[in-house]
């Protein structure tokens, strides 16, 4: 099991996240792929996924206050569900113009103590994260499967608490409109 209290570990993580590296890591619903927000952090995701540029990526922090700069541009109701879901298996988005892979389709702050304690040690404490698999295929199921399928990649395998939740439900906000793409977990009222 990995040990986010090894600062030793921590700072190759770090050096990994900063150099354009992918980790993989487990979250609440699936195992994830991640990296930095950054374009060589999106670049790598897209090219180790063999994701379409139009399939854009989902921003995880462990808290609110981390992953705000990255809501500049989101409506006052965006913020106001994030007040009333977050944590928890919201993911909330803006609609999305371009291919550019710099654009993330949304944000969300999981509440899974495991991922949690990942962002709370990378810097800048936020992750642009996919499912891990090839676009494509089918979500890969264990620490063993990942290593085998993306074998220069560091997997964080701290999952102390069970996966395998229903998904985040994914809402895109246009104004004050909540557009529900994908039904899961959190039901918006």
């Amino acid at each position: 099991m990995t040990n986010l209290q090894d600062a030793t570990f921590v700072a190759e993580l770090n050096n990994h996240l900063k150099s354009g590296g992918v980790i993989a890591f487990p979250t609440d619903t699936v195992w994830g792929l991640g990296a930095l927000p950054t374009r060589a952090g999106a670049d790598a995701l897209f090219e180790i996924k063999q994701r379409p540029a139009n399939k854009h990526l989902i921003i995880m922090s462990d808290c609110f206050d981390h992953i705000k700069p990255y809501m500049e541009n989101y409506p006052a109701r965006a913020f106001e569900l994030a007040a009333q879901y977050w944590p928890g298996a919201l993911t909330i988005g803006v609609p999305v113009v371009g291919t550019d892979s710099m654009v993330f389709g949304g944000v969300r702050v999981p509440n899974y103590k495991p991922l949690m304690e990942l962002c709370s040690v990378i810097d800048g404490h936020c992750l642009a994260t996919t499912s891990a698999n090839i676009s494509g295929q089918p979500t890969l199921q264990s620490a063993d499967e990942i290593r085998k399928t993306f074998p220069n990649i560091i997997v964080i395998d701290n999952a102390f608490e069970p996966m395998g939740g229903a998904p985040s439900t994914v809402a895109i906000l246009d104004g004050n409109n909540i557009n529900i793409v994908r039904n899961g977990a959190v039901v918006i009222k």
